[in-house]
């Protein structure tokens, strides 16, 4: 089986995955500049917002989108951090688990339900610019498939998200459905 084939088919059977739709050298452009123009426009003096994951995703061969609902699982590691060039200053959490333990920990300190910054790391904050990275993700349930490889997946911005789900034709009036970016190379 084409890989292709094999991951879009794969994606379909993933709990919470709603639709897949592939992208073509026009939409990757598109989506590269919607990415740009976010970190550039994100209204926050002094912050940058980096999308790696992004970038990462749409430098593969092959790019599809998936519309996901909330029962989507979560990636394995927090897809947003504020970051120093030296260090994570804060990043979030969803695992309750984890968000119980660092309630405990003195070092930590909550934004809402779900971001913790780092008493330990904020000054190494003042000594260089903050950014808020949205960084590469695996997807496990694809990077298995025989003759895939390099498999990146990534969060997107919201003009992304309405670009993508208004050429794939998906509802954009539901808040309980997200877009999701996933780029992968073929070892064949």
């Amino acid at each position: 089986m084409d890989p292709l084939d094999a991951v879009v088919r794969k994606l379909r059977s993933v709990e919470g995955v709603m639709d897949v739709w592939q992208l073509d050298a026009a939409d990757k452009k598109t989506i590269l500049q919607l990415e740009e123009r976010a970190s550039e426009s994100a209204g926050l003096i002094g912050l940058a917002i980096v999308n790696e994951g992004a970038r990462l995703a749409l430098e593969r061969s092959f790019v599809v989108c998936i519309n996901h609902s909330a029962t989507l699982r979560h990636p394995p590691k927090p897809i947003l951090v504020l970051a120093t060039n030296r260090a994570v200053v804060g990043r979030e959490v969803w695992k309750q688990d984890e968000i119980t333990r660092l309630q405990a920990d003195p070092n930590t300190i909550f934004l809402g339900k779900g971001f913790v910054l780092f008493r330990d790391k904020l000054n190494t904050a003042r000594e260089g610019p903050l950014r808020f990275e949205y960084g590469p993700q695996g997807f496990p349930e694809i990077e298995t498939i025989q003759n895939v490889c390099n498999v990146v997946s990534a969060t997107v911005s919201p003009a992304t998200d309405l670009y993508v789900k208004g050429r794939a034709k998906w509802d954009t009036a539901d808040p309980d459905r997200g877009t999701v970016l996933i780029g992968f190379n073929s070892s064949i």
